[in-house]
């Protein structure tokens, strides 16, 4: 296989070019605010891992340096193998923290050149993120400071505290950054962390494969290298690959019958083609696909006018997974909402996202009487302002924290409009959106996104999911009144529901706390609701005691607790905790010493589990 890589190196016409705060050369030293903010900054880091899709990542890192780039005269250059997937699993926010920091100190060191950014894996272990300037190198004083600094002091540049914080976040992520500067081979800043793979990306490729191996794509553009990588990758479903100049196609008008695709790039678009390829798109009997690749930064007026005919776009820099998302919508699901969704009459992103008005009231809400509304969202802080947005007398919330519990929930409960983050964990919007839209009586139910994606084509990836509506977060009463305003229609079955106490239901883990059989096998729900915060309260006082018996062997004292703490746990049916006590009764038993100083961090996940549950449970009373 070729070395993507090198041939980036040598061939940089066709990387994925961007064109690019202002960089003060008399910095020497930080003020002691910023050293305080940066020391609470390292020592409040929390890695909360989860499924995100890499080139929004990279999207949202090119907005953030490309003023920096253009004030410095660099290019920035993004090489992707094809090895990564589509989704990866970490802390977005973090790494694209950490990712923003080494970019901007690659850019810092030198003015008009070129910065790379290459993302692989190394087999099923670990994740690279390699940025590279090669015309830059640091001073080797500075080079000596960078390598041996090791906490935020106030006598340090800002760029050296702040690749101290990231060395330390990449540390909190088991992960590690390591810098090289040498006048052979430049700058490079190398950030590794752990791979995890994303369980829930369900990959097509083998069956993409199967289909499209033989099939033509006929590449267009300026140059043969305009949309090398984008080619690479296509290469990787079979597909045969023909490039035509841009120069040729206009004087040639070759005869399209002979291809199942065209890739161009919308820059390089004109009228002139426009109006070529509208006769293919038109003809209802033609299977031939148009796939258009933006470039980043491409001007609204080149987007808009590429709509009319494409069936699906691409955005660079152009992503395996991306390219086998759309190849799969267009080929095997014959997906026409992959056009209408390019059709600029059909979609618009300003119409797309709700804006209210500041005329509602705090009552209008007593006119969805009888509603179920579903929150899906897994921030604790956003699901408690959409609550106390649309807690409501007569109204019944269902609060989820996933995709997958939404569509779990959708098997026995009629849920009349649905608000939806994006990004989650176990299944995300986007993918739930999909699922419930091939559910037959789900079909219509109005899905309205809260989310802080609101670049153009991320809405359109919810539009095309389908999606009814966008929120921009930070979430904004009237925002959510409007919505269910515009596609909450009170029918006289909704109307006709049991008029209810204003009631939160929840999607509740039986596995750590088992509500439905505590209630049965108390007298009543106000005494299972009661053994509940009597218990809780004991034992969170308790959890001390127990990991000093395990660390002093109190074997009988150990014993006695546990046997106890069992009958607590069995009291209030929590799975986890009496298979845990259960088995640490064994191991006292055998007085196993080894094994059981395990159980104080097993303890710990399973209290801060049933935290969770119990939390959820309260609120729902």
């Amino acid at each position: 296989m070729k070395n993507i890589f090198n041939l980036f190196k040598k061939n940089k016409k066709y990387c994925v070019p961007v064109t690019s705060v202002e960089h003060n050369d008399n910095e020497t030293s930080t003020d002691f605010t910023q050293i305080k903010q940066y020391k609470n900054e390292i020592n409040k880091i929390k890695i909360e891992n989860q499924p995100f899709r890499l080139s929004g990542l990279l999207h949202i890192l090119t907005n953030k340096v490309a003023h920096l780039l253009k004030e410095n005269g660099h290019t920035i250059y993004y090489d992707v193998e094809n090895k990564v997937g589509r989704y990866i699993v970490g802390d977005n926010d973090y790494i694209e923290q950490v990712l923003s920091a080494l970019v901007k100190d690659a850019i810092f060191l030198n003015k008009d050149a070129e910065v790379m950014l290459n993302v692989s894996k190394i087999k099923n272990n670990f994740l690279i993120f390699h940025i590279i300037n090669e015309k830059a190198v640091m001073p080797k004083e500075l080079y000596r400071e960078y390598i041996t600094a090791f906490q935020v002091i106030s006598s340090q540049s800002e760029k050296l505290n702040t690749f101290v914080k990231v060395k330390r976040i990449a540390n909190a992520m088991k992960g590690t950054i390591e810098l090289k500067s040498t006048k052979k081979s430049g700058t490079h800043y190398i950030f590794k962390i752990p791979y995890y793979e994303d369980k829930d990306d369900r990959s097509h490729q083998e069956e993409l494969k199967k289909f499209l191996t033989g099939k033509k794509a006929l590449f267009i553009g300026k140059d043969e290298y305009d949309t090398k990588r984008t080619q690479y990758i296509f290469e990787t479903y079979g597909i045969h690959i023909h490039n035509m100049k841009l120069d040729d196609f206009e004087k040639k008008k070759p005869n399209l019958s002979t291809y199942d695709m065209a890739i161009i790039r919308s820059a390089d678009l004109s009228y002139k083609h426009i109006s070529f390829f509208k006769n293919i798109v038109q003809d209802d009997k033609n299977d031939f696909k148009i796939i258009i690749v933006h470039e980043l930064f491409e001007s609204e007026e080149k987007i808009t006018l590429a709509k009319p005919i494409a069936d699906a776009e691409l955005y660079s820099p152009t992503i395996i997974g991306d390219v086998e998302e759309i190849l799969y919508q267009i080929f095997i699901l014959q997906s026409k909402a992959v056009k209408g969704i390019n059709n600029i009459e059909i979609f618009n992103t300003e119409t797309f996202t709700i804006k209210g008005n500041d005329t509602y009231e705090d009552d209008d809400l007593s006119y969805y009487n009888g509603a179920n509304i579903a929150i899906v969202e897994d921030s604790k802080v956003d699901e408690k302002i959409l609550q106390n947005i649309l807690k409501q007398e007569g109204v019944t919330l269902f609060c989820m924290h996933n995709g997958s519990e939404m569509i779990d929930l959708l098997e026995h409960e009629e849920i009349d409009i649905i608000f939806s983050d994006i990004n989650m964990p176990i299944m995300d919007g986007i993918l739930m959106t999909k699922k419930i839209r091939t559910m037959e009586k789900c079909k219509k139910i109005p899905i309205i996104s809260i989310s802080s994606m609101a670049f153009p084509h991320e809405l359109k990836k919810m539009e095309l999911a389908g999606m009814n509506a966008a929120i921009a977060k930070p979430i904004e009463a009237k925002d959510v009144h409007m919505a269910l305003k515009n596609f909450l229609i009170m029918t006289e079955k909704i109307r006709m529901r049991k008029k209810n106490r204003s009631q939160i239901n929840f999607a509740f883990n039986k596995d750590v706390l088992d509500i439905t059989a505590g209630i049965k096998q108390s007298k009543s729900n106000l005494e299972y609701f009661e053994n509940v915060m009597q218990t809780i309260e004991y034992l969170k006082h308790s959890r001390e005691s127990f990991e000093n018996m395990i660390f002093e062997e109190e074997f009988m004292a150990l014993g006695k607790y546990t046997r106890t703490v069992l009958a607590m746990y069995e009291e209030i049916c929590a799975p986890e905790m009496i298979k845990m006590f259960k088995d640490l009764t064994y191991f006292i038993s055998q007085r196993q010493r080894t094994h059981l100083v395990d159980y104080i961090t097993i303890y710990k996940k399973n209290w801060q589990a049933l935290e969770v549950e119990v939390e959820k449970y309260m609120n729902s009373m």
